[in-house]
């Protein structure tokens, strides 16, 4: 016990880690979640236009009515076609549904529906913020289907295919917006979570760096060396203390977060809130283990303050922390499959809008927390063994 709060006691004494990278930072993530929490709750059920632009580099008399069809139904934003305007105008949010039209579209449809082939395809690319853009895909996809069957069974030229489906098309049906079976936590509290996977990392990893680089300290480390016990015993006693540090980070951060962002949440849905904060626990039990191996291997202070920083922020980022996944590259995307914060934030993004709480949504969730798991028991192994054969080597 006395060995156990001297160690405490070399942690305290470096403070100011403590205030920059877990205080000032999650104060940090604080305002980044409340930049969010204007946001529209999932259960307002309101429905705002869609953000439509459509390029038409056919001019047929199909296209033209399939456009005025777009148009209708959305709010029109010109967009010049060019791909770089339309990787742009997807990335940064600004346009719901594009619609591209390839060339010769209506002369292909009209001779596939009377020879009985496949329709020509459409180019379209949705909004990875809303389900509008979904919503119009599906209306583009019944309105092509209406001017392949008109071309298919009639004899109508292509201003006769128009005008009948168009004519179908003013058909409507009464629909209703239905519920989803649990609340949503608020997006406030999902980005702070996010975002406090850098903090926690950084302030976590650097306080169990410096305190193993002060252990390693040649007349600390003989008088530990010739204490009377096992190496693995010394080795699992320091990881409790490190363990301790990991645990006060992460239940200052979940505390922070829960208390500002989902007190109202905690008591509509206790197990997604607790999903996320789990989410959270995992990631600090991996940041333990990656500072508990830092110290093993006996970096330096400025070594742990680097690896903190840099891997700290590159693996938020590979998690989703800091831009959505669904704007990377496929390659980027299948390396983020081998990083432990992946896995942690979809929990993260997984528990704030499930359509149901039950065993098969949750599942999941439990499996990626699992492979997490798997992350740090084999980084704990490996600084156990790096400890061990630096201890044989020192004797």
């Amino acid at each position: 016990m006395p060995t156990f709060r001297s160690l405490l006691k070399i942690i305290w004494g470096h403070k100011a880690y403590i205030a920059i990278y877990l205080v000032l930072m999650n104060l940090m993530g604080v305002l980044i979640g409340a930049s969010a929490s204007n946001d529209q709750p999932a259960s307002a059920f309101s429905y705002d236009p869609t953000r439509v632009a459509v390029i038409d580099r056919d001019g047929s008399r199909l296209s033209r009515g399939l456009k005025d069809a777009v148009l209708a139904q959305g709010d029109h934003r010109e967009l010049a076609d060019d791909v770089r305007d339309i990787q742009d105008a997807v990335a940064r949010d600004t346009v719901s549904y594009i619609l591209v039209i390839p060339e010769g579209w209506g002369e292909k449809l009209v001779a596939a529906a009377r020879a009985g082939a496949s329709a020509p395809g459409l180019e379209a690319y949705v909004s990875y913020k809303s389900g509008a853009g979904a919503l119009m895909q599906a209306s583009v996809t019944s309105y092509a289907s209406g001017l392949y069957g008109y071309a298919a069974t009639t004899g109508f030229d292509q201003d006769g295919i128009v005008a009948h489906v168009n004519e179908a098309m003013k058909s409507e049906v009464e629909a209703s917006l239905i519920p989803q079976a649990t609340t949503s936590l608020p997006k406030s509290f999902q980005t702070y979570c996010m975002f406090a996977t850098y903090p926690l990392f950084a302030s976590v990893t650097v306080c169990i760096a410096i305190l193993m680089t002060r252990l390693n300290g040649r007349a600390i480390r003989e008088r530990r060396m010739g204490a009377p016990t096992t190496a693995r015993r010394r080795n699992l006693r320091l990881y409790a203390v490190c363990l301790t540090v990991g645990l006060f980070a992460w239940a200052l951060t979940s505390l922070l977060g829960v208390v500002l962002f989902a007190r109202q949440s905690l008591l509509e849905s206790p197990a997604l809130v607790t999903l996320s904060v789990l989410g959270l626990l995992v990631y600090a039990l991996v940041s333990t283990c990656v500072g508990f191996l830092l110290g093993q291997l006996g970096a330096s202070e400025n070594a742990a303050n680097a690896v903190a920083v840099i891997l700290g922020m590159a693996m938020s980022f590979m998690g989703g922390a800091w831009i959505d996944l669904g704007m990377l590259p496929s390659a980027v995307v299948a390396a983020a499959h081998f990083v432990p914060s992946f896995w942690c934030t979809q929990v993260i993004t997984g528990a704030s809008a499930p359509s149901e709480v039950s065993l098969l949504t949750i599942a999941p969730l439990l499996g990626s927390l699992g492979v997490a798991m798997l992350y740090a028991l084999a980084i704990l192994l490996v600084a156990l063994v790096v400890g061990r054969s630096r201890g044989m080597a020192e004797l």
